[in-house]
């Protein structure tokens, strides 16, 4: 490789990184911000209520997840919020499989875009999906005995600033430097894995497990990988690659993976991964072969 060819490698690869850190970081920061200021300055009663009954919170996790406007890494601090008060993994599993792939907003664009059947299939095909992973996490993933670490609001709270300027500081450099990885990773493999390699498989059996493969490393916010998938549509992509690819880029998203290494099992977070790819790839599968 010459050197004109490794300096565009490089500027390739440093507008990536770039590119990623701009997309990803004021939503991260942003939702960093809030959730330290709900960890220090509220009594999050309403919160707790919400994962009291651990048969119902995996389902009331779910469903807040859908009414946020997050996107895949700006959920994770809330993530972490969750997982700190919950005494079991399933809601922050429920919680990571929703939010990044359901909010009203892609849902609308889903239905502008694709219509109604393929709006219904995300929609209803997350959240079953999601419970059903939420309730493997349950029977397969124990937490250690004991309380989580006390949050907000308690009587005993001497000095709520301290406790603010604390939760920032631990979600920055927790969270934050996991996120920092995946978003180097992301960009190596998008300097070097070349445009178009998947169309040629557009609408065979290969396609869906290739694209959800390929998804992996990509970063789409939520919204925005809606028209992206129209216009893979355009070009030949089925319905069902289309779904697939917007489920896999947005739900499995490398720097999403690799900051919940700093919260949840390791073994978890690897089948998080597995099952987004599985979930993904079969949907995309189910949706060609009965609506397109």
């Amino acid at each position: 490789m010459d050197r004109f060819n490794q300096v565009q490698l490089l500027y390739k690869f440093t507008q990536s990184f770039y590119e990623y850190s701009v997309e990803i970081l004021p939503f991260f920061i942003l939702a960093v911000f809030i959730t330290s200021l709900l960890q220090a300055y509220t009594s999050l009663s309403w919160f707790t209520k919400l994962l009291k009954n651990p048969y119902i919170a995996p389902m009331n996790t779910a469903f807040l997840a859908g009414l946020l406007p997050l996107c895949s890494c700006s959920m994770l601090p809330v993530a972490n919020f969750i997982n700190s008060l919950s005494r079991s993994y399933a809601p922050v599993v429920s919680f990571l499989m929703v939010a990044p792939v359901i909010s009203p907003i892609n849902l609308i664009l889903t239905y502008g875009f694709f219509g109604l059947p393929m709006t219904l299939f995300r929609l209803l095909g997350t959240f079953l999906f999601a419970l059903l992973l939420a309730l493997l996490a349950e029977l397969l993933f124990k937490k250690p005995k004991g309380l989580p670490f006390a949050i907000g609001g308690a009587k005993h709270r001497r000095n709520r600033w301290a406790d603010f300027k604390k939760a920032i500081k631990d979600q920055l450099l927790g969270v934050g430097r996991y996120l920092l990885i995946g978003i180097f990773i992301a960009s190596l493999v998008k300097t070097f894995v070349p445009p178009g390699l998947i169309a040629p498989l557009s609408g065979t059996p290969l396609s869906y497990p290739f694209i959800s493969l390929v998804a992996i490393p990509m970063y789409v916010c939520s919204g925005e990988e809606v028209p992206v998938a129209r216009a893979l549509s355009e070009i030949g992509f089925t319905g069902g690659n289309s779904l697939t690819f917007m489920l896999a880029s947005t739900g499995i998203c490398l720097p999403t993976v690799f900051a919940t290494f700093k919260f949840l099992p390791k073994n978890l977070v690897l089948l998080y991964l597995l099952a987004w790819f599985v979930f993904s790839t079969f949907i995309g599968f189910l949706y060609d072969r009965f609506m397109w």
